[in-house]
């Protein structure tokens, strides 16, 4: 249960709250402007401007006309190209939005640093204009299965005070200056970060959107975006985090093209829902087309003694915040 934040007008704002017109300045067409009444969900998609190539084979995935039939809207949130990109225009970006409609770009440089801005941005932006009773949230280079997620939303459609994913818990701050997650005793003076969700891809009520991004300009902007919104904000909110299943997940592209290969050439299906796509664009296309191939030919179920992960052998261990060090691994597919 998720209690109301009391907010007195004493408080004081850690930054300047900002003002929602600014926050999709830089694109004509406006998300969720074409009003849905009772959207089940949105997908709000992190996604670095000049991927245009990734934002397209999510569109291929995932065609609107299919995303509208489960009453959802698809929205890629991107921020100002920086001067060093060469390779993308403020022209293309501004085509594209005309185009599809789906963009909703912030006033502020594309940054690592400042992917709690375009976090916050995408939250604030679906639960104040997009009428949706949960946002998905995923990365652009994560494939999903966009059925199966329906089905769980499905299943959940009358919850409230939801905040469900990937989570982790007893992460420490990275103080190697080396680390690219390296964070100073000045911006987390804590020694242990608190649960939250790996940005993956992860489940929210329109309802808890609220109260995050109403509680955000009141708090030091930590720049690790899931940390902050889905860890710092929402265990001071007193917002209960949930934990999907260990099936729903695989941490490495290997396994999903195992999975995927499965599912096309031996006519199995793939038991788990999300996976990177390891720098190839066009997975999520194929593996939302095999899954639509598999539902229409009812693909087999897969036994127990033939798990994926004991037919598909990864020696690599999971690290969320890795310190860029080469990985020897042997794969059998």
């Amino acid at each position: 249960m998720t209690a109301a934040v009391c907010q007195p007008a004493t408080r004081q704002l850690a930054i300047a709250a900002p003002e929602t017109e600014e926050l999709h300045a830089l694109t004509r067409q406006h998300p969720c402007a074409l009003a849905l009444l009772n959207r089940l969900f949105v997908i709000l998609v992190t996604s670095y401007v000049g991927h245009v190539e990734l934002r397209s084979a999510h569109r291929r995935a995932m065609s609107v006309e299919r995303l509208k039939s489960m009453n959802a809207t698809r929205i890629f949130l991107l921020a100002k190209i920086p001067e060093k990109e060469k390779y993308i225009t403020q022209e293309a970006i501004n085509n594209e939005s005309d185009i599809f409609g789906d963009l909703l770009q912030g006033d502020f440089t594309e940054d690592y640093r400042n992917l709690t801005h375009k976090h916050l941005m995408g939250l604030q932006w679906a639960s104040t204009f997009c009428n949706t009773s949960f946002i998905l949230k995923v990365d652009d280079d994560i494939v999903f299965n966009l059925n199966q997620t329906y089905n769980f939303i499905t299943k959940i459609k009358d919850e409230k005070n939801l905040l469900i994913g990937y989570m982790l818990n007893n992460t420490l701050p990275r103080r190697s200056k080396q680390n690219k997650w390296y964070v100073t005793q000045e911006e987390y003076s804590g020694n242990i970060y608190p649960p939250y969700l790996s940005g993956w891809y992860y489940i929210m009520s329109s309802n808890i959107a609220s109260l995050i991004t109403r509680e955000a300009p009141y708090h030091y902007q930590f720049w690790i975006d899931d940390i902050f919104v889905t860890g710092i904000l929402s265990e001071f909110l007193g917002i209960t985090l949930r934990h999907l299943p260990k099936d729903y997940w695989l941490e490495y592209y290997e396994l999903l093209e195992c999975c995927l290969k499965d599912m096309v050439m031996k006519s199995i299906q793939c038991e788990y829902v999300v996976g990177p796509n390891g720098g190839r664009n066009e997975l999520i296309v194929e593996f939302n087309n095999a899954l639509e191939k598999c539902k229409r030919k009812n693909c087999t179920i897969r036994s127990e003694h033939q798990s994926l992960k004991k037919v598909c052998i990864n020696f690599r261990e999971r690290t969320i915040f890795g310190d860029g060090k080469a990985v020897i691994q042997k794969v059998k597919l």
